[in-house]
């Protein structure tokens, strides 16, 4: 099992540094590792408690890597090549994302809309402030750099 160090939000005011196991990658998906990646002022409210997420998750979003593994249907992008992955991560699927408001993307809610629901990565999904990120709907939250 290959492991990776993330930064992990375990309550107010405390962030610590992790091992955790790399994902595995689905169909759709990417694994980038890390090369850059900020602190936001998101990441900072998060860490003062203004912004509830849950314990436990890496935080972070808007890194630049590279691909290091490919899930099998992913097209247009190549392992070993330079990308970025936006903070807004939607699923492409909702009424919101196919009305052209990815930011709002409720995939999987009644009505399909969710205010902030694209954004996903250190909030609702594992976060970018690690070495590794899966990167789910890779064609349409990656973009070549």
């Amino acid at each position: 099992m290959q492991m990776m160090k993330s930064a992990i939000f375990v309550e107010p005011g405390r962030i610590v540094l992790e091992d955790k196991r790399v994902p595995d990658v689905g169909p759709l998906d990417a694994l980038i590792r890390i090369t850059t990646t900020t602190i936001c002022g998101t990441d900072v409210h998060i860490l003062k408690g203004e912004y509830p997420v849950v314990r436990g998750l890496t935080i972070g979003h808007e890194p630049v890597g590279v691909i290091e593994k490919l899930g099998s249907e992913v097209v247009g992008f190549n392992e070993g090549q330079r990308v970025i992955a936006g903070a807004i991560t939607p699923s492409g699927h909702s009424n919101a994302c196919q009305c052209g408001q990815a930011s709002q993307d409720g995939h999987g809610s009644p009505h399909g809309w969710k205010a902030m629901g694209g954004w996903k990565f250190g909030n609702t999904i594992v976060g970018a402030q690690a070495e590794i990120l899966l990167v789910p709907d890779a064609m349409g939250n990656l973009s070549p750099i």
